[in-house]
């Protein structure tokens, strides 16, 4: 069976960044509120943001009333947002769940044989479209706070985004990641894969060798209600690797270059959460995260996938809108202080779907009557 691949370039180790507050969605909610109303800079307010780790999910809904109620400047906005990504892997506030009773084991057991047949049988026959994918990418790099001041490490922040256009086939047929991969020395890099097929395949066959457990239901479309469940794959099932390329020269000077280099590989037990459609089985999200116990040198290296319905003619697919993954290295505390990132996340979109097609003019050379 092909494996997915999170594929990390981590060029470099530096000293860890102080702890995050774990925080409830409400908890953030009042912090803010009382930030704002004491006209803190809005700098100020970023860096508060960037100090909390969520213990729920910032639901989008919930983002949403955020930046309408409270006046957000651009740097706490994106501060927020990136709380937000990073906070997908949780269920939401119980406040958000619907307060209804769990379909029965027999129901269950349907729900996920419907998704087991919707990755079988639907994704495959997925048309050849083409989309445009834009890759946000920030880390935590040092970066100079004012003109003129020396890099500091200040939490997540933008590096660069990539865009280009993408077939549907290609993607979903690609045999690995690390195809056309090569070691980079002068920059870290994350890499994922696996939206557009392999990733729900991979998760529904793992679990046949797992466990998948029901969670609860969410309001997720606006059509009806979505059933959530939580899953967990050993590995000795697991077909989900991460790759690394580490340093493992002399100490790794401030430009962050490092003449030795070696690939890591390794290939964790995993779990997550899928949210199904509870009538045919369609996979609406889902999330995937390596066992605490994970031989690596990371700490985390996650991913969730949002998929939407995408309106092409007449016709309507469900396809990936949105993916986040994220990467937080294993600090090492002896190692010397560079100014590699400790912390990767990559914000992918997908959008201006199209079919696949190709036109044809047949010229003919032709004589004009004299």
């Amino acid at each position: 069976m092909r494996r997915l691949i999170l594929s990390m370039l981590l060029a470099a180790m530096a000293l860890p960044a102080a702890a995050r507050k774990r925080e409830s969605v409400a908890e953030l909610e009042r912090g803010l509120s009382a930030a704002i109303a004491a006209r803190k800079p809005d700098a100020e307010i970023a860096r508060q943001i960037g100090n909390v780790e969520l213990s729920e999910q910032l639901t989008e809904p919930t983002l949403e009333g955020l930046k309408g109620q409270l006046a957000f400047g651009p740097e706490s906005a994106l501060a927020l947002q990136l709380l937000a990504d990073r906070s997908a892997f949780q269920d939401p506030p119980s406040s958000e769940l619907l307060n209804e009773p769990a379909p029965d084991a027999a129901g269950q057991e349907a729900m996920l044989a419907a998704a087991r047949s919707y990755v079988a049988q639907t994704l495959p026959r997925l048309p050849n479209l083409l989309a445009t994918r834009t890759i946000n990418r920030y880390d935590d790099s040092p970066q100079s706070l004012r003109q003129g001041d020396w890099p500091v490490r200040a939490g997540l922040h933008a590096v660069g985004t990539e865009r280009r256009e993408i077939s549907v086939r290609n993607e979903r047929d690609k045999q690995t990641i690390s195809k056309g991969f090569a070691p980079s020395q002068e920059r870290s890099e994350l890499t994922s894969w696996g939206e557009f097929g392999f990733m729900p395949t991979m998760i529904l066959t793992d679990t046949l060798n797992g466990k998948v457990t029901w969670s609860h239901w969410e309001q997720q479309t606006a059509s009806g209600r979505t059933a959530v469940f939580h899953y967990s794959v050993p590995s000795s099932a697991s077909h989900y690797e991460v790759l690394e390329t580490v340093s493992v020269g002399p100490k790794t000077s401030y430009l962050g270059q490092h003449p030795n280099t070696s690939i890591v590989r390794t290939m964790p037990g995993y779990f997550g959460s899928l949210w199904l459609d509870p009538a045919s089985g369609t996979i609406l999200r889902m999330t995937i995260e390596p066992d605490s116990d994970a031989k690596g040198q990371f700490r985390r290296a996650a991913v969730v996938v949002q998929y939407g319905p995408v309106q092409i003619g007449d016709s309507r697919f469900i396809c990936p809108v949105k993916s986040v993954a994220l990467f937080d290295a294993m600090i090492d505390v002896g190692s010397s202080l560079g100014n590699a990132p400790t912390e990767w996340l990559n914000e992918t979109l997908f959008t201006g779907y199209q079919r696949f097609a190709s036109t044809t003019k047949i010229l003919t050379n032709s004589v004009s009557p004299e």
